[in-house]
């Protein structure tokens, strides 16, 4: 076990000590927040792609943004439009400390998954319907890690709702020894960022659910590695 294996079994051991006080629920997500903030602020970005969710809002249109798990910490700052994000987030301790965040960025919570919370995709195809757009991270809440759950193709297929790949990387993080490996930006950084090509319905109806599945998969590991060759260039 390394420093930060260590490291990170303290800290949630304490997290989980915390979690004892009221006042931590409120407080927290608020301090987490800021500091995401922070993060985001005092970093170089290269941002691709925005003009591809540029266009459906400005046609009024939903979409799906899908993303790993482990992006989750820097993902709401990127979120620039005026049209609420809705955000499916696990019922677990850590998701709904993971939905009182987002909540400091204007975005709902929708707790649930798409793999077992019925009631979580139930509202988000409603969501959709009403024309709201809606991100999900289909290797959560539990993984395996970059491995897609069949909620989010499912989703798509039921609403006829395009699905639009995110990545983000930084030059300088660390990862939390979490079964996603979650990327902890450090401030002061240089990052790119990117929305891929929109995934049609049409074109996952046009497969089987489990070569859909490997298609969204591996257009999601597509805008990561993207990202990742274009930061040797910030």
């Amino acid at each position: 076990m390394g420093i930060l294996d260590r490291s990170t079994g303290k800290s949630r051991a304490l997290l989980k000590k915390l979690r004892q006080y009221s006042v931590f629920e409120s407080v927290a997500p608020v301090i987490i927040a800021a500091l995401i903030r922070f993060i985001f602020f005092t970093t170089r970005w290269r941002v691709m792609g925005d003009e591809i969710p540029d266009s459906y809002h400005k046609d009024g249109r939903p979409f799906i943004v899908c993303l790993w798990h482990d992006q989750l910490m820097l993902t709401p700052c990127f979120w620039k439009w005026k049209k609420a994000l809705h955000v499916l987030a696990s019922s677990h301790a850590d998701g709904r400390l993971i939905a009182k965040v987002v909540e400091n960025f204007s975005m709902s919570p929708v707790y649930g998954s798409t793999g077992k919370g019925f009631s979580a995709v139930k509202k988000i195809i409603q969501l959709i319907k009403s024309g709201e757009c809606v991100a999900i991270t289909p290797d959560g809440p539990r993984g395996p890690r970059h491995k897609l759950a069949p909620g989010a193709v499912a989703i798509a297929k039921l609403t006829k709702t395009d699905v639009i790949p995110f990545s983000f990387c930084v030059k300088r993080y660390f990862r939390l020894n979490s079964w996603d490996r979650l990327v902890c930006a450090l401030p002061f950084n240089r990052g790119v960022a990117m929305f891929g090509a929109p995934i049609s319905p049409a074109t996952l109806e046009s497969m089987s659910e489990e070569e859909a599945m490997e298609y969204v998969e591996s257009r999601i590991n597509d805008v990561s590695q993207k990202t990742h060759e274009a930061l040797v260039n910030v």
